[in-house]
């Protein structure tokens, strides 16, 4: 492509973008400008776009197995991205709490208040989507599931959540690492470009 095609194009895209801004906004709109040896040149932020190639796989088995923890993610991702919500709600209310019994009294109502919302539909998870309910809970909240039971429950209750956790695979005190769980954090970022 010539050169001249290539800065019309540019030029194109700027103006597109720039009557996009302006009618979003309802009127007229300032893009702001930048300098350059008498020539003013647009600046716009433009959103992040995630470029993925096509995945190839080894072998069916692969490709089944990862379709198959896609899956299971599309079913739990929700209920992670809720428990997240939650421990910031919680986080910034004990922050207004100053006595312990009023801290005590409100983590006993949220606890019964989430018992009521989310334990039926918890316990028709399997195995494999609790493991992966623990991990996700890990990324949204930044801690371990041990450590969160342990902070807003008890040492107790953490103990005998990983000593039961340990009988049907799961290893609470597990952190979440985007490195070691690249094919999780693949298709949680996917789910959250929604693509």
């Amino acid at each position: 492509m010539k050169f001249s095609k290539k800065v019309f194009l540019l030029f194109n895209t700027f103006v597109s973008l720039f009557i996009n801004v302006n009618a979003q906004s309802g009127g007229s709109a300032y893009v702001p400008v930048i300098v350059v040896n008498n020539d003013s040149f647009p600046i716009l932020t433009l959103p992040e776009v995630v470029v993925v190639s096509k995945r190839t796989f080894a072998s069916s088995f692969e490709q089944n197995k990862f379709l198959s923890l896609k899956k299971n993610i599309l079913i739990v991702y929700p209920y992670a991205k809720k428990a997240g919500e939650i421990f910031n709600e919680v986080q910034q209310e004990l922050a207004d709490k100053d006595s312990r019994h009023d801290r005590k009294k409100f983590l006993k109502e949220k606890e019964n208040e989430l018992d009521a919302q989310f334990q039926e539909p918890l316990k028709n998870l399997t195995t494999t989507q609790g493991a992966l309910l623990v991990k996700l809970i890990a990324r949204e909240t930044g801690q371990n599931c041990y450590e969160l039971i342990k902070e807003f429950k008890n040492p107790m209750s953490a103990f005998f959540w990983q000593s039961a956790g340990s009988l049907w695979g799961y290893d609470l005190k597990v952190p979440y690492d985007p490195q070691q769980d690249k094919d999780i954090e693949l298709i949680v970022r996917g789910i959250e470009n929604n693509f």
